[in-house]
């Protein structure tokens, strides 16, 4: 196989077009299938094929010379050879030459066949054979880089169960409509995204998310393609098409990536036609130079140019870079890491300075009762008691509070009489005495100060810590109370504070390993980025050990600290919800989402998505990074070493045909495979 079809073949192999596979369509007979599929495989494999089809015929020449058989059968054989491994690289080149275009296709072809031409037929075969192998090889490589997505691809079943009241109908995965109702029993996998009608079951993710851990799911949530059902039955309603589900979008956003190649591999593919003219140009003047100036033998001096014109082709140059990035990007993709591009992977290893927004990035976005202070009654009894009020409320807080209660298995009173007063607090009648909660000003406001104590204080120190305090009162028979200002504590009558309860947004888990290790891996800067007020984020970033932080910012705010940064510390990484933070990710020179699975904004927004909200992947991906960058250094230094060493030993005479072609054809295969090291990664 010619180098000029290895990354056709990559994107052909790579299609993430899930309605597009032919075993989607159930129309198509079994027997159709079946071939289509041996048919596959058989193109897939046709250049290794070739390549030992020429192999055997050139084994069998040199057994027949070995042997001092026929001359005539051996020289048959070496035809044989020329002829299979050089007819798909003469068509290669013959199209590309009616289109103008000079690769180093052309230069292997006229190398075999020069040296064919001065009486070496068995060295040009050999070219052609060890560069179609090569060829093969390194196909064989890139679609090991693409393991992943498409393993990806073939999760989804090609089929759902379509339900229809009580009955089921098996039906092709392009048949289903988006609302429609489909089943899927214990141990199946999910054929598309919706949402839980029905059922309760565990679903492994791992092969979407990368978390090992099976997720829960009831009425309510939300499952995806690809997917495993592990236990009940479930009834999803559809929400997306074959075509646009989560796995199909991820499939697609790993297989473009290519379209968004690393620095290095732009520049090699610019230079990659000028340099095989230059080859071209440089042999002819080896061989003119050789006769006429140096007195070498016609024959030497062709024999000298051809070796040039051999090892100068840049075949592991070319492939040096491709092949690492491609599979860097599978092998974050098994992480539950979407890269668009290598050119984002190379920036991300060379970065000086990380910036993370603080609400849904740092933290989980999700407010939780950290801290119960009672004075003169059981904790239990406090959250029995606002757990009823809270039952009944509608404010961002209410749920915190009746988490807090579920987790400690805890049953809320009964109340009566529930007020919600927007500002001032919510008050109810809890075993026949009102019970209110709401801001410490509102209490300090109405309350008496020898009632209020050291409250004031306690709620200021909690305040720094940056929480979120309310005061729970409890105050006389609520008959009374009702005749007063309704729901709101008064100096006319007997009340005492009983608790503070305080709130926060709880940092992620990993966010302080991410952290640790960025700096441990030479990050000099380490900023959070957050409209929240900044004694809350003094806060934070305090937990944290961050190197700075900016707060009460608002999007615009972001873009221009974001810019800031990139001057004051060279390359920046932003990571963002992906949603507010949207303009920042488009300033930074790489930006990373935090999408979970199935944000469209976030897939769309950032040049990196997490499809996992696990922030600890973000200090992996730079260490992932900076392991790529190094490959791709050791891939440059060797194949330009290989190509420097043996153009000196094939002008001054020193190389034979034969080691030259395995010499250049094994740097071919060594980049390949040091590339390949890639696809295994650290499970830390």
């Amino acid at each position: 196989m010619s180098k000029g079809t290895l990354f056709r073949t990559t994107r052909e192999a790579c299609n993430p077009v899930l309605s597009d596979d032919p075993m989607i369509d159930a129309d198509v007979p079994a027997a159709n299938v079946f071939y289509t599929a041996s048919a596959q495989r058989l193109d897939r494999h046709m250049d290794l094929i070739v390549a030992a089809a020429a192999g055997l015929a050139l084994l069998t020449a040199w057994i027949l010379s070995m042997a001092d058989g026929p001359g005539s059968l051996r020289s048959l054989f070496i035809f044989v050879a020329f002829a299979i491994a050089g007819t798909p690289a003469l068509s290669e080149v013959w199209g590309k030459l009616k289109k103008f275009r000079i690769d180093i296709d052309l230069l292997m072809l006229l190398g075999a066949g020069l040296a064919a031409y001065i009486g070496s037929p068995f060295e040009g075969a050999l070219l052609l054979f060890l560069f179609a192998l090569s060829g093969g090889l390194e196909s064989y490589a890139l679609r090991r880089t693409q393991s992943a997505i498409v393993a990806l691809r073939d999760l989804a079943p090609t089929e759902a169960t379509l339900l229809d009241g009580t009955t089921t109908q098996r039906v092709a995965l392009r048949r289903v409509p988006i609302g429609a109702v489909i089943l899927v029993r214990s141990g199946e996998k999910l054929p598309l995204d919706g949402v839980v009608t029905a059922g309760a079951s565990s679903v492994n993710e791992a092969a979407i998310t990368g978390e090992s851990i099976p997720r829960a799911c009831l009425p309510g949530d939300s499952v995806f393609a690809g997917t495993q059902n592990l236990e009940g039955r479930l009834e999803i309603r559809v929400t997306r098409l074959a075509s646009d589900t989560t796995l199909a979008r991820i499939v697609k956003l790993v297989t473009d990536a290519r379209h968004h190649p690393a620095k290095a591999q732009r520049l090699i593919d610019r230079i990659g036609p000028a340099y095989s003219i230059v080859v071209i140009l440089a042999s002819i003047t080896v061989a003119i130079v050789g006769v006429f100036v140096f007195d070498l033998a016609p024959k030497e001096g062709v024999r000298r140019a051809i070796a040039l014109l051999i090892v100068g082709s840049p075949c592991a140059l070319i492939i040096s870079t491709p092949v690492a990035y491609l599979s860097a990007i599978a092998a974050a993709a098994r992480r539950g890491v979407l890269i668009k591009g290598g050119g984002h992977l190379e920036v991300v290893a060379r970065a000086g300075a990380f910036a993370f927004d603080k609400t849904g990035t740092l933290t989980t976005g999700q407010v939780r009762l950290t801290d119960v202070e009672c004075d003169d009654l059981d904790e239990s009894e406090v959250l029995r008691i606002i757990g009823g009020l809270e039952a009944s409320s509608t404010h961002p807080l209410a749920k915190a509070v009746t988490d807090s209660l579920s987790e400690r298995g805890l049953t809320p009173y009964t109340i009566r009489d529930f007020k919600s007063i927007p500002g001032e607090g919510e008050s109810a009648e809890v075993n026949g005495q009102s019970v209110w909660i709401g801001r410490p000003e509102r209490a300090e406001r109405h309350m008496p100060g020898d009632v209020l104590g050291d409250l004031p204080a306690r709620a200021e120190r909690l305040r720094n810590e940056g929480k979120t305090v309310s005061v729970v009162v409890v105050g006389e028979p609520a008959s009374r109370l009702r005749n007063a200002v309704p729901g709101i504590p008064s100096r006319h009558f007997s009340c005492r504070a009983v608790a503070l309860l305080a709130f926060q947004d709880t940092i992620r888990d990993g966010a302080s390993r991410c952290i640790e290790r960025l700096r441990s891996q030479g990050i000099s800067r380490i900023e959070m980025l957050t409209g929240d007020h900044e004694i809350v984020a003094r806060h934070v970033a305090s937990q944290l050990d961050l190197d700075g932080f900016r707060a009460e910012l608002v999007p615009e705010d972001k873009l221009i600290v974001t810019r800031e940064l990139k001057t004051e510390h060279g390359t920046t990484v932003l990571v963002g919800d992906g949603i507010n933070d949207a303009p920042a990710l488009a300033a930074a020179d790489v930006g990373i989402a935090m999408g979970g699975v199935g944000s469209d904004l976030a897939l769309d927004a950032a040049d990196i998505v997490l499809t996992k909200d696990r922030i600890d992947r973000v200090a992996w991906l730079h260490q992932h990074a900076r392991r790529t960058a190094a490959i791709v250094r050791q891939n440059l230094v060797l194949s330009m070493g290989v190509i420097a060493m043996l153009s000196v030993l094939a002008v001054s005479g020193s190389v034979e045909l034969p080691i030259a072609v395995i010499g250049h054809e094994g740097s071919t295969i060594l980049v390949a495979l040091n590339a390949l090291r890639l696809l295994k990664t650290s499970r830390d």
